[in-house]
């Protein structure tokens, strides 16, 4: 166990006895996963929001993250790594595996340790009772009610048995990773990050729109003792990616220009201690804030500034579908209905942030990484860095949960550049506001939809103009533009359709993909 100088403190942790000297004040959740190893207590926010860090003191639930190391001291401490006794499921552990009720699993510890504490004060509680309890924790994958079921089934937990030979199609099987998930065994992102390496820290533009200039970083670093480098826009070998092929517009490290709040522009790479050290207010940086272009009214105005060069009138995309005369149908309807509808960004809210760590080995680049794709995240490595694919090896860790959100790349390009060129292991975990602020959102949409139907109440024509906000980069624009029209009529078959879908460029952070790739604000408006 790592000893750092500070208060002696005796932690009983798991039935265990650790003797602990570093800060008294440091969370438990850090010092339970950095000083004592045991990872199977999750972080998800530092704010005591999401729970995912949930463990037991002297029996009771608390947020390990909102708890000094010193109010443990001499008290008895339980992670979800208690609950297994040897290599044996609890009876909890195994209703949770009965009935699916860890799925990405970044919650389940959070989960297991607020059942065990009422399960221990009520054997057999209310639905309301287990909802009540397990109040602090969220989820984003189950919608709890599989949660809720296995904690009222614990006392009838036993597993049942695989299916026969010629009876497994339609027959229940118990999650492949789900022993992993329930143990605290499974590694994400932040879980396996190498003691010696270096960290990285992000420098984002606190302005929708402003240019910006760089002053002496050489004499930053030389002046902070612990930073090994700072990393700017010239660093990069491409200094751009995005989803499609011909489209690489998001930098990595915004290069004079930034186009919405919280995009990356310098990166401190370091020991942990000295870039969080660095007051935003010490970076060699002097901004000139711009006039922003917010929303999709705005992108859309008549001679409205470009968010990019080379785009005319802010637009990434115009799909279009046309079907049959949608004109002269509507002119022979029995009725007609028209409405308009607006949706607006939408946060993933996966309980995960982005975390990873890289290192270069030889003339290849390796990075550990949460990740939805890491085929594609191979890909854009190799362009950003400009080396052969099969110089890029990528290693998916558990995702704890995504929804199209860690489609994009976000910690790989800057870890990976960092890792290349000091050629050291470099690491980096985004915070709850970073992610928040970083990363792409649902499109908004503003949604014109006109339907006719026949005196026999058949839908005759459709027409529909939906604009969607895609941000400052292409991200998953596209698709969303092109997804919207095609799908405008919905589940009904229609003979005569017009669709149109308009994907705006603004000064706000990309949008992407998440669940349906902008099917679901169409299918909302029928």
């Amino acid at each position: 166990m790592k000893q750092d100088q500070g208060m002696a403190l005796s932690l009983q942790v798991n039935g265990r006895t650790y003797e602990y000297a570093g800060d008294p004040a440091k969370r438990l959740s850090d010092v339970l996963r950095d000083d004592l190893g045991l990872t199977g207590t999750k972080v998800g926010c530092n704010a005591g929001d999401c729970g995912a860090c949930t463990v037991l003191i002297d029996g009771r639930q608390v947020c390990s993250c909102l708890t000094a190391v010193a109010q443990a001291s001499g008290r008895s401490v339980t992670t979800v790594e208690g609950l297994t006794a040897d290599e044996a499921l609890s009876a909890l552990q195994r209703a949770f595996h009965k009935h699916g009720a860890a799925q990405c699993g970044i919650c389940t510890p959070g989960m297991l340790m607020a059942a065990t504490d009422l399960l221990s004060r009520n054997a057999q509680p209310s639905a309301d009772q287990v909802k009540d309890a397990l109040g602090g924790v969220l989820c984003r994958c189950t919608g709890y009610q599989k949660i809720i079921e296995a904690v009222l089934d614990v006392s009838k937990s036993g597993l049942a048995p695989p299916p026969a030979a010629g009876s497994a199609v339609g027959a229940r099987t118990p999650k492949v990773d789900g022993v992993a998930k329930l143990t605290g065994r499974e590694h994400y992102g932040a879980d396996v990050i190498p003691a010696d390496a270096l960290w990285l820290r992000v420098l984002r533009s606190p302005h929708h729109h402003a240019a910006f200039e760089l002053g002496d970083l050489a004499a930053f670093t030389a002046a902070h003792p612990g930073i090994a480098r700072v990393l700017c826009a010239r660093d990069v070998p491409s200094n751009g990616f995005g989803i499609y092929p011909h489209i690489k517009d998001q930098p990595v490290l915004a290069d004079g220009v930034t186009r919405f709040r919280g995009e990356a522009v310098l990166a401190l790479v370091g020991t942990r201690v000295a870039i969080e050290a660095v007051r935003e207010d010490e970076f060699p940086i002097r901004y000139t804030p711009l006039t922003p272009v917010m929303g999709i009214a705005a992108a859309a105005a008549p001679n409205a500034p470009l968010v990019q060069p080379g785009k005319p009138d802010n637009i990434l995309l115009d799909g279009r579908v046309k079907k049959g005369d949608a004109a002269a149908a509507f002119a022979g309807c029995a009725a007609i209905a028209e409405a308009h509808f607006e949706t607006g960004f939408v946060e993933h809210a996966y309980i995960e942030p982005e975390a990873g760590w890289a290192e270069r080995i030889g003339d290849r680049l390796e990075i550990h990484v949460t990740t939805q794709t890491p085929y594609m995240d191979r890909d854009e490595m190799a362009v950003v860095m400009k080396l052969k694919q099969d110089q890029i090896r990528i290693v998916p860790t558990a995702c704890g949960g995504g929804f199209g959100g860690k489609l994009d790349m976000s910690v790989q390009p800057l870890i990976g550049l960092a890792a290349w060129l000091l050629k050291k292991r470099v690491a980096c975990v985004y915070t709850r506001p970073e992610s928040m602020a970083s990363t792409t959102k649902r499109h908004p949409s503003k949604i014109r939809i006109k339907s006719g139907c026949a005196t026999d109440g058949r839908l005759v024509a459709t027409e529909t103009e939906a604009d969607f906000d895609t941000g400052a980069y292409a991200s998953w624009g596209p698709t969303v533009a092109t997804r919207v029209p095609i799908h405008a009529s919905g589940p009904y078959l229609v003979p005569n359709i017009t669709a149109r879908g308009r994907a705006y460029f603004t000064h706000c952070h990309p949008s992407g993909a998440f669940r349906g790739f902008g099917v679901p604000q169409g299918a909302w408006t029928h």
